[in-house]
């Protein structure tokens, strides 16, 4: 890295004190002792729990966070009791083992405070989401990494070939934000390849016998995503993969910065897992540079939710009374938690790696505004969703939930991505 010794610092304990001083306590003070689990069902500013729910799509995130956090305790990257983290987080995976399967092996999307299976929208059924299932997957596998308790692994890979199985099909659901008929999203391989990514990781640890079965996995979704997802050229994403007739459409024309900048740093934990980051980092620097563009609003700063394929408000022909159009429609120039969390740690990764000094620029540009925009004082955590302006918006995104997911695993990758380099200082200073 080119930046001084002084930014580095700089850079490592403003996000080590955001961590510890105002979103980790938040949480902890909503973990569900009892049943295992945390409550999310805050309004925006976190200032009031409007309901005891229990969606199966935050608890797995949430899952992660507390053995990420225990895991970088036991490594000396913060300081802390990593067996309480872990004592809650076994409380939460046995929570969702014991309550969150169906019969056909799915997930249900949502959960009461005890565990009992409900229904979001009356008549719709329980597993709704492919989505809950993937993050079920990647908090049993976190625990089993951690805790190391090996079962929890074994019922990931189940999940994940149930999981496998549906998008092969053609036929999985997606809600809140179902694909429309004849529409891919760039979100299910990007899915596909985090989530493959932690079953990877578990397995090179403990050598586990599908070992070469998930590096090959992991190879083709890697290879998918920037042969099938990226112009060959341009390297601009393809939000929506779709037939020609369907190119002029705001599905096919629009693009989501976030979830791009997100996914460049999937792809860099699948290459380095597999031995081959110096293969694809010049076209994930190139990618990563040129999503923070497009998305940056350079009057009020901050990143667009949503952008079309030229950085300007999304255009195109409509379907017509499809969610996922609609919230491109209304949500566009919001600015929201886990796109800036996400653009972070994405930045500063590539710019570790590649010594970029753009990328440095892009990330202090963003740190700024996330500082001066995000973080809520009077409750703890962050205030999540705004508008283009920075000011609050009372608006739901995806789900009902003031999610714990984003922030927490970006500031907790953000501050490992520095640790190690701390401690070799400290120690040369010895």
């Amino acid at each position: 890295m080119n930046c001084s010794q002084n930014s580095l610092h700089t850079v490592a304990s403003q996000w080590l004190e955001e961590l510890v001083n105002n979103v980790l306590p938040f949480w902890q003070a909503a973990i569900d002792e009892k049943h295992g689990g945390v409550f999310t069902c805050f309004n925006n500013e976190g200032s009031l729990l409007l309901s005891h729910d229990k969606f199966t799509w935050s608890q797995g995130r949430f899952l992660w966070n507390w053995c990420r956090q225990a895991y970088l305790i036991q490594q000396g990257q913060l300081e802390g009791n990593a067996n309480e983290y872990l004592a809650h987080a076994k409380l939460t995976a046995e929570f969702l083992d014991n309550h969150v399967f169906l019969e056909n092996g799915h997930c249900s999307f949502v959960l009461t405070e005890q565990g009992d299976k409900k229904e979001q929208v009356p008549g719709a059924g329980f597993d709704t989401s492919f989505y809950a299932d993937c993050f079920v997957v990647m908090g049993f596998c976190e625990y089993a990494y951690v805790a190391g308790e090996a079962s929890y692994f074994e019922k990931a890979m189940t999940l994940y070939q149930s999981i496998r199985a549906r998008l092969n099909s053609g036929k999985v659901r997606s809600e809140p934000y179902p694909a429309a008929e004849g529409f891919e999203p760039y979100a299910f391989e990007m899915i596909t390849l985090g989530v493959i990514n932690e079953l990877l990781r578990y397995a090179i640890k403990y050598q586990h016998p599908q070992l070469a079965v998930l590096k090959a996995a992991c190879q083709t979704s890697l290879e998918r995503i920037f042969n099938d997802f990226h112009d060959s050229d341009s390297l601009i994403p393809f939000e929506m993969r779709t037939a020609k007739e369907n190119h002029t459409t705001l599905l096919a024309q629009h693009v989501t910065p976030g979830h791009t900048l997100e996914n460049m740093w999937f792809c860099v934990e699948a290459a380095s897992l597999l031995g081959q980051l110096p293969d694809y980092l010049t076209k994930i620097v190139t990618i990563t540079k040129m999503m923070w563009t497009l998305g940056w609003d350079k009057e009020y700063l901050g990143l667009y939710r949503y952008t079309s394929r030229q950085g300007t408000q999304p255009s195109g022909d409509l379907l017509g009374n499809d969610p996922y159009e609609n919230l491109v429609l209304d949500t566009w120039d919001t600015k929201i938690w886990w796109v800036h969390s996400e653009a972070l740690y994405t930045l500063l990764l590539t710019y570790k790696l590649s010594g970029d000094e753009a990328l440095f620029s892009m990330y202090e540009q963003t740190a700024h505004y996330v500082l001066s925009t995000f973080p809520n004082a009077e409750f703890g955590e962050w205030t999540q969703i705004r508008d283009r302006q920075g000011k609050p918006l009372d608006k739901v995104v995806a789900l009902p939930v003031k999610d714990p997911f984003h922030i927490m695993r970006n500031l907790q990758l953000m501050v490992s991505l520095f640790a190690s380099e701390s401690q070799v200082e400290k120690e040369a200073q010895c």
